[in-house]
């Protein structure tokens, strides 16, 4: 098999990718691929150093310059995603007390977790979270 097929496949499966992931990332490994691909079949004489290179610096060309400027366009604000959360039951893994921290398990993970009552949540019981910040999920009594 050809390298300019090669890349051109690994392009369009990373492309593929970001799409399914919404990462903004991937897509610009994809475009790196890509582009060697469309560089080799033009005719452009490259080695294997030079197409990793070319990959390279058009993958990397890709993140500094636009992955912020289309997240800003097409990704989610952080109130959006995070907006989802709100009003979901979870379970208090370990007690919760008013000014500290304890667990709680949601979507199958552990989480760490802080009231906003004045009221210790214990172990097993299930509570509602009321919202997010940073990586501490604020619960309220159910």
């Amino acid at each position: 098999m050809s390298a300019e097929i090669i890349w051109g496949a690994a392009g369009l499966t990373l492309i593929l990718a970001d799409v399914a992931f919404g990462t903004f990332f991937v897509i610009f490994l994809g475009a790196g691929a890509l582009f060697t691909s469309a560089l080799l079949w033009m005719g452009v004489p490259m080695n294997t150093t030079a197409q990793w290179l070319t990959f390279s610096a058009v993958s990397a060309l890709g993140v500094i310059l636009l992955r912020k400027k289309l997240i800003l366009w097409f990704g989610p604000s952080n109130e959006e995603r995070f907006e989802e959360h709100k009003g979901q039951t979870v379970v208090v893994v370990e007690d919760v007390a008013p000014g500290k921290t304890g667990k709680i398990k949601y979507r199958g993970t552990e989480w760490q977790s802080a009231t906003t009552g004045d009221e210790t949540l214990q172990a097993g019981e299930s509570a509602i979270i009321s919202h997010l910040d940073g990586i501490v999920v604020y619960i309220r009594r159910k």
